[in-house]
Order: C-alpha cells, then structure tokens, then sequence
C-alpha cells in the first residue's frame, strides 16, 4: 500500500474536499454534535466555498493514492475574515481516521506556517477536532458559541506557537 502524500490543494480538488467535509461532519461528528447541529454546519459547506478555500487559503491535501484522504487550510496572512495563522480547516475521511493523516496535514501547515514568518497558529475547532490539535501542539485557551442559523454549536478557540530558530517548527516553544 502506497503511504500517504501530501501536496497542495489545486482548484480541482474543490469537489472532493466538498464531499469529504460532508462525510467527515455526518460521520465523524457523531457523539460531538446532535443531528440537528451537524446538519446546520454541512449546510453552510458548498462546492463554491471549497473552490475559494483552495485559492484563498494555501491548503493542503493528503492523497491515498487516488484517494483524497483529508485536507487542512491556513490563511498565512489576513483573508476575509480568517485572521493571519487561522487554521480554518481540517477534514480527514471518516475511512482514513486514525492513520495519522491530520498530524501530516498539520505538520505541513506549521511548515508553512515557519516559512511564512509566523509565530502563532490559531483554530476554532470542533469537539471532534481538540484532541487532534492538542497532540500536533495546540492549546485551548476559550470556549466559543457560534450560531448557525439558530443552531448553537459550541467548539474551542486554540492557539500554538511556532518557535523562531529550529529546524524542527513542530515542536512548540511554550
């Protein structure tokens, strides 16, 4: 079996990773959101968003041979309303989960992230998502309500910082 590679997102991409969010929030969210609140966050995901995601964004997709396993995305500077560092997105595929594939997204965005000059990264992340950020060095630091259309999800706000001078940008310095 091949190993999983990750490369950058191209704007073909935009459907899978469309598709891939919608499996990963029906699946993956079980046991985080109640069914009502699952369907309010699939319902803001679109074939559109994912389209700007990738050409906006620099984001990054894991393949599994022809397989799109997941895909996380990083605003390395202010865009729209995603602040500099913001990890905006990670989605693995609920038939790839526990096989490491957030933890190679993640480490290609704090990558990125060095590369770009950042010290911070941030994410909004689900329930699901925490202990994924925690083991690739994330901290929370709040817990967020968020209202989508009249659905209240709660998730945590979640910081990591990326020290100056390593040749590893993985390993926090605080």
């Amino acid at each position: 079996m091949p190993p999983v590679v990750v490369r950058r997102a191209r704007v073909g991409d935009a459907d899978a990773l469309h598709r891939l969010s919608l499996d990963a929030i029906a699946s993956s969210a079980v046991g985080h959101y109640d069914d009502r609140q699952r369907a309010a966050w699939a319902a803001r995901r679109t074939r559109e968003g994912h389209r700007w995601l990738v050409t906006a964004t620099t984001t990054f997709v894991a393949v599994d041979g022809e397989d799109v396993a997941g895909f996380a995305s990083v605003a390395l500077h202010r865009v729209g309303v995603l602040q500099e560092g913001e990890v905006d997105q990670l989605f693995v595929d609920p038939r790839h989960g526990g096989r490491g594939v957030a933890r190679l997204l993640l480490d290609a965005v704090a990558r990125a992230a060095v590369a770009a000059g950042l010290r911070e990264l941030v994410t909004h992340a689900s329930w699901r998502a925490v202990p994924v950020f925690e083991r690739a060095g994330f901290r929370q630091v709040a817990e967020e309500t968020v209202d989508l259309d009249g659905v209240v999800l709660t998730r945590a706000l979640m910081r990591r910082a990326l020290g100056e001078a390593r040749t590893d940008p993985l390993t926090s310095s605080g």
